[in-house]
C-alpha cells in the first residue's frame, strides 16, 4: 500500500522532502561557490550535532552572528534541526545594538564566522572559520513535531528606540509556503536570491520560499546587495528567476541600467515589498528589458509572517497613461490576502471603516506572531481580541499601519499611524504629503518626515533628490509650486531639503529616522544637505 507523503511538520522539513527528493540539484551558492542539497543537508546535519552536544535542551535561541553567504542558511538549518529558534545578528549592526539583542533573547549560544565583538563575547559560540572538530559528535536526535514552537525572532524598531523581537513559529512559515504557491507559479528550475540581511523578514521567503521547491538560492554579499550595477550583473550572470526587493533600492537599480548595453536578467518575478512602489521605476525597466518579467506589489509585516496581501500588476495598468496613476492608486493597491490570512481596516471603535474612510490595518490568521519576546504588555496591547462583523473572537494583529477603503472596495495604502504630525492643531499624515509630491517631473525621490522648527515646535521637511539632467533650482522651484497648488496650506512642508541621495537602512529602506535626526540636530548649517 502506498501512503501519500506526510506534510512537513516543521520548517526544515520542507528542506528534507527536497534533499531527498533532489540530493544532486544546487541549493546555495555564494561569491566562494556552491553546495547541493545532499551536501548542504550533511553540513547542517554535522552543524546540528555540535549545537546539540552543546545545547541539548529543546527550546533554546541561537545567534547567527555570520556575514551572508552559504554558511548563513546552513547554519539557519542546523538551528532548526537542533530544536532552537535562531537570532539573526547582521554583524554590520552597531555593536551596542547586537549587545541588546542578544541580552534581551537570552541567548544561549551564538554561531559566528569571527570574533566576536565586546558585546557579544560572554556567550558560547561555535565558530564556522574554524576547522570541524576532530571528534564530531554523533548526529542530533530528531527533535519535536511542535509546528507552534519559535522557529525564529527578529527584530524590529520600536516606536521608543527600543527594538522587539518577534517570535514566529514553524506553522506560521509553512502556511506562507502553502499560500504563495496558490498565487505564484514557482519551482525547482528557479534561481532565487537571498538579497536582504537574516535581519530582515523578507529574507524569511527568499530562503524558505526557494529551499521548499528545491530551487537555487544565491546568497548575495552585502557589498553586491548595496552596489546597483553588481546586482544587475549578478542578475544576469546567475540567471536569477525570482527577485524578492524594497522599491527603493529596485529605483536604484533602475537608474543603474545602460540602455543597449545591459543584458536583459531572466527575471520571471519581481516581487515588492516594504514600501510602497513607484510604478514609473516598473515603466523605465519594462521599456529597457521588455515585459515578460511580472511585477507583483505585496504588503507584508513581521508580526504577520513576511507577507500579508500581493497583488499583480497588470500589463493594462502598466501601459496606462501615466497621467492617470494618481487617480487611480492602483499601485496603492493592497489586494487580496493570502489564503489563509484576514485583513480587515477598523475605526478607533473596533468597526469596519466605511467606503471613503481610513482605519487601522488589522491581521487575523495563519500569519499572525506569537507575540514579542519578553514583552508581555506591549504584546497584549498590539496582539488583540476583536469581535469584527458580529464574527467569533478572533486574534488580530494592530499593524499601525492605515489604509483607505475607496468606494469600489478596493483597500489603499494610507501611511503610518505613527506618522502623524500635528501642526497648529492639524492632524497630518506624512505618507498623504508624499504621496502627493511624488513623481513630479525633476524629482527623482522624496519623503516627508517630522522635524523641529528653530523655535522647537514640530514641522514637516521634505527631503528629495534631482533626477539626472535637470536643473535643480528649477525642479525645487517646481516642487514648492506643486505642493502650494496640490495641497492645503496646513499640509505644505515648511521645508525643502535636497540631498545627493536619501539615506538606507540595513533593510534597503529608506533611513527616515536618521534623516529626521539630521536635520533636527542641524537645521541651519551651511554644511548641512542644500536646502531648496
Amino acid at each position: 500500500m502506498t501512503h501519500p507523503p506526510a506534510v512537513p511538520a516543521l520548517l526544515h522539513h520542507l528542506f528534507d522532502a527536497q534533499a531527498a527528493r533532489v540530493p544532486d540539484r544546487t541549493a546555495l551558492r555564494d561569491e566562494h561557490g556552491s553546495l547541493t542539497y545532499a551536501e548542504t543537508a550533511r553540513r547542517a546535519g554535522r552543524l546540528a550535532a555540535r549545537l546539540h552536544a552543546l545545547l541539548p535542551a529543546g527550546a533554546g535561541r541561537v545567534g547567527l552572528h555570520l556575514r551572508r553567504g552559504t554558511d548563513t542558511v546552513v547554519a539557519m538549518l542546523a538551528v532548526l534541526k537542533s530544536g532552537h529558534a535562531y537570532v539573526p545578528l547582521d554583524p554590520a549592526y552597531p555593536a551596542e545594538r547586537l549587545e541588546f539583542m542578544a541580552g534581551d533573547a537570552a541567548l544561549s549560544l551564538v554561531v559566528s564566522d569571527r570574533e566576536l565583538p565586546a558585546g557579544l563575547a560572554g556567550l558560547p559560540v561555535v565558530r564556522l572559520d574554524e576547522p570541524d572538530p576532530v571528534d564530531l559528535p554523533d548526529p542530533a536526535p530528531a527533535t519535536g513535531t511542535d509546528p507552534a514552537a519559535p522557529a525564529y525572532v527578529i527584530y524590529t524598531s520600536g516606536s521608543t528606540g527600543r527594538p522587539k523581537g518577534v517570535q514566529v513559529p514553524h506553522r506560521n512559515v509553512l502556511a506562507l509556503v502553502r499560500a504563495c504557491d496558490s498565487r505564484y507559479a514557482l519551482g525547482a528550475d528557479d534561481v532565487w536570491t537571498m538579497f536582504h540581511s537574516a535581519s530582515f523578514d523578507f529574507s524569511v521567503w527568499e530562503v524558505w520560499g526557494a529551499l521548499a521547491h528545491g530551487a537555487t538560492l544565491v546568497v548575495v554579499p552585502e557589498e553586491a546587495a548595496r552596489s546597483p550595477r553588481e546586482t544587475l550583473d549578478l542578475l544576469v550572470r546567475e540567471r536569477v528567476t525570482v527577485f524578492n526587493v524594497v522599491p527603493s533600492v529596485f529605483r536604484h537599480l533602475v537608474r543603474a541600467v545602460r540602455p543597449g548595453t545591459t543584458p536583459a536578467p531572466a527575471l520571471r518575478y519581481v516581487i515588492f515589498g516594504g514600501e510602497s512602489i513607484d510604478v514609473a521605476d516598473v515603466r523605465a525597466w519594462r521599456r529597457a528589458f521588455g515585459t515578460d518579467t511580472r511585477f507583483v506589489n505585496t504588503y507584508g509585516i513581521t508580526e504577520a509572517t513576511v507577507l500579508v496581501t500581493s497583488r499583480p500588476l497588470t500589463d493594462a495598468e502598466l501601459d496606462g497613461d501615466p497621467s492617470t496613476d494618481a487617480a487611480s492608486g492602483f499601485a496603492l493597491d493592497l489586494g487580496e490576502p493570502l489564503e489563509g490570512w484576514e485583513l480587515r481596516v477598523l475605526d478607533e471603535d473596533g468597526e469596519p471603516v466605511r467606503p471613503g474612510g481610513t482605519g487601522e490595518i488589522h491581521v487575523a490568521g495563519s500569519g499572525v506572531a506569537l507575540g514579542y519576546l519578553g514583552r508581555p504588555d506591549l504584546t497584549a496591547e498590539r496582539f488583540v481580541e476583536r469581535s469584527v462583523a458580529s464574527g467569533p473572537p478572533r486574534r488580530y494583529y494592530r499593524s499601525g499601519d492605515l489604509a483607505r477603503l475607496l468606494p469600489g472596495g478596493v483597500l489603499c495604502y494610507a501611511g503610518r499611524a505613527d506618522d502623524q504630525v500635528k501642526i497648529n492643531g492639524f492632524r497630518i499624515e506624512l505618507g498623504e504629503v508624499e504621496a502627493a509630491l511624488r513623481g513630479l517631473p525633476g524629482v527623482r525621490d522624496l519623503v516627508v518626515v517630522k522635524t523641529v522648527s528653530r523655535v522647537g515646535e514640530p514641522m514637516m521637511t521634505a527631503c528629495w533628490t534631482a533626477a539626472e539632467g535637470v536643473d535643480p533650482d528649477e525642479a525645487a522651484a517646481r516642487l514648492r509650486a506643486a505642493a502650494l497648488a496640490r495641497l492645503p496650506r496646513h499640509l505644505v512642508p515648511g521645508r525643502f531639503v535636497r540631498l545627493p541621495e536619501l539615506p538606507l537602512g540595513p533593510s534597503g529602506k529608506t533611513d527616515r529616522r536618521a534623516l529626521a535626526l539630521q536635520l533636527t540636530a542641524a537645521p541651519t548649517r551651511r554644511t548641512s544637505p542644500v536646502a531648496s
